[in-house]
């Protein structure tokens, strides 16, 4: 993949992840794909970091599943 084609597609996915994180009567939540809210944050941050630690703890998880050639 260019280099170029790289950035768009981490611009794409830091956009995406943006989306997730959404304010409801002053409390922060955000929103897995498959339509799960968690939450409620106090803060935006807050549930942004949260959302930052599931989708690592998700690739590692994957990661792992993966047999190694």
């Amino acid at each position: 993949m260019s280099q170029s084609s790289n950035n768009d597609h981490s611009a794409s996915g830091a956009a995406k992840r943006a989306e997730s994180v959404f304010c409801q009567k002053d409390l922060w939540y955000f929103r897995t794909r498959e339509g799960k809210e968690i939450g409620p944050f106090r803060y935006q941050s807050e549930a942004q970091s949260n959302l930052d630690r599931f989708l690592a703890d998700l690739k590692a998880k994957l990661q792992l599943e993966i047999p190694a050639e």
